[in-house]
């Protein structure tokens, strides 16, 4: 290097170390301030830009942080450096289809890491198809990268989606690694288990899943589907009840189901109530039909024999 670029570097150097200490001094005018100096006088060195970028998204700048970046590509849309923060900036943003588009021009051969976070953000706008692609394509060339596991765990959420229980079962296994301790793995070992008919199998997960999140709606519908088909129809209705309690509103297809807890736990004008609760919601629900007649028929019959 010579001395001029040397002598540069440094100046830039000693610039950024200034913005840096502005910004633990909550100085971010100054800060800002000396970011945009730097800019003007270095429009190709990259630092100043996502340093700027970075403390405009701490300020709620958003807008400004993403123009900001998409101004240097504009530039030199090559640089793959920026466009990587860039796309990354939109996904922390929830700009999934933005992400895409900023994202696409990296081809995946050259940054692995780009499938990763495509398929991700399609994951997220329920693409499941393209999302799997993407995960697949990472999974295959990054095998020692820190988000293989996590691509695991999506790919376990994909299959679910694509109603492959076996698939999503095996990458569940193979994200248990990591994830051991985490509620929505878990989950995902009950909602698999429940869908390929192994009900008993999928009770200690969904109990696992209740341990780390009691207070999820999703983790105590699934627990009542599960006790709902495994005969223990007291915890089903405990979990539907705990389900619609934290839920604003509740199906039809809850309701039938809580009525035929009860109605299997010997509660036949519980049952009824229920069941003309999921009626209100969807008088065509002919499981609630069914159930309240037959609800309706053990009451008669109580009576009956009651004397």
């Amino acid at each position: 290097m010579g001395i001029e670029k040397t002598e540069t570097k440094y100046r830039i150097d000693h610039k950024i170390k200034q913005a840096r200490d502005f910004e633990t001094s909550g100085k971010h005018l100054h800060a800002i301030q000396v970011y945009k100096s730097l800019i003007d006088q270095h429009p190709e060195n990259t630092e100043p830009y996502l340093l700027l970028a970075d403390l405009y998204e701490l300020l709620g700048k958003t807008t400004s942080a993403i123009q900001l970046l998409k101004d240097f590509l504009i530039t030199d849309p090559e640089n793959k450096e920026v466009r990587l923060y860039l796309g990354q900036f939109l996904l922390r943003n929830s700009m999934w289809e933005e992400s895409n588009d900023v994202l696409g021009f990296i081809p995946p051969e050259e940054e692995p890491i780009v499938s990763f976070f495509l398929g991700y953000s399609n994951f997220m706008l329920e693409e499941y198809e393209m999302a799997k692609i993407n995960l697949l394509n990472f999974i295959s060339v990054e095998e020692h990268s820190e988000l293989l596991h996590e691509a695991y765990l999506y790919m376990a959420k994909i299959e679910i989606e694509l109603t492959n229980f076996e698939s999503a079962l095996s990458f569940a296994k193979k994200a248990e690694l990591l994830y051991g301790n985490f509620w929505e793995l878990s989950l995902i070992f009950a909602i698999s288990y429940y869908h390929l008919g192994m009900y008993a199998h999928a009770i200690l997960p969904v109990e696992k899943a209740k341990k780390l999140n009691p207070n999820d709606a999703s983790v105590r519908e699934w627990a009542g589907k599960i006790y709902l088909k495994s005969g223990d129809f007291l915890k089903a209705e405990e979990n539907f009840l705990k389900y619609i309690e934290l839920t604003e509103v509740a199906s039809s297809e809850i309701y039938a189901n809580l009525g035929e807890a009860c109605y299997q736990a010997k509660k036949p004008k519980d049952a009824i109530v229920y069941f003309d609760m999921a009626l209100k919601l969807d008088p065509e629900n002919k499981f609630a039909i069914t159930g309240k007649k037959n609800a309706s028929t053990a009451l008669e019959n109580n009576k009956v024999n009651n004397g």
